[in-house]
């Protein structure tokens, strides 16, 4: 039986907890229908934060500049729903590990590089990983290139990656082209650049719109849990 091509981008931010719960979700879903489907599966970069110091920001100080100081129970709840959910996808976030909001520039650069060596869903899985499991600072240059020496990237491509300017116009192209196409939150996941699904769905509503895309119906718009500029996740 030939298999339907499906090509997914997921457009997310590595400072998004819903975007790992999201990306988790829907490879449950690829998971589930691979008999099926042959997938491609890209990550294309978006920025809650795109003027982030590139030392980062005191969490609970980001949170009372943005939103008040009523938001830090906001997050605290958030935190507390998020780490419920996260158990059921087999992800732990660790909130307390860190008090810093990063920036995210420079990992999205590493994902972008790691879509050279077809390593793009593993690397910004264990990117998510390091900043809400571990709590490491996915900004520094250090610990990027680890993460890309432990996906096979090769030593001497990362050794002056981050000093030098590749990969930085590239993500400011892609990250334009999201904010073009009307991308105001993540995660965001475009099929076969046309169907949208907003949010982090369950896995089930994965399942079921991509069944729907094999006889292609019309326009699919799900909207789930995002991560939006200018408001608390």
């Amino acid at each position: 039986m030939n298999k339907q091509n499906i090509k997914i981008d997921i457009v997310s931010d590595i400072n998004c907890p819903w975007c790992y719960l999201g990306e988790a979700r829907l490879a449950k879903a690829i998971n589930q229908t691979q008999d099926k489907y042959n997938f491609e599966v890209q990550f294309k970069p978006y920025e809650l934060n795109p003027f982030a110091p590139q030392e980062g920001e005191n969490k609970k100080d980001y949170f009372i500049r943005n939103y008040g100081s009523e938001s830090l129970s906001r997050l605290d709840e958030s935190s507390r729903h998020l780490k419920e959910a996260g158990q059921t996808e087999d992800i732990i976030f660790d909130f307390e590990k860190s008090t810093t909001v990063h920036n995210t520039f420079n990992g999205h650069r590493l994902i972008w590089l790691a879509g050279k060596y077809d390593v793009q869903v593993p690397v910004a899985k264990a990117l998510f990983r390091a900043n809400f499991t571990n709590g490491e600072n996915v900004n520094d240059p250090a610990v990027l290139t680890q993460i890309g020496l432990e996906h096979n990237i090769p030593a001497e491509v990362l050794n002056d990656f981050f000093a030098g300017e590749e990969g930085k116009a590239e993500v400011k192209a892609l990250e334009q082209q999201a904010q073009q196409s009307g991308i105001s939150g993540v995660p965001a996941f475009i099929i076969n650049d046309r169907y949208l699904i907003s949010g982090a769905q369950p896995t089930e509503t994965f399942v079921n719109v991509l069944q729907q895309i094999a006889p292609v119906y019309g326009k699919i718009v799900a909207d789930g849990a995002t991560c939006e500029v200018g408001e608390n996740c």
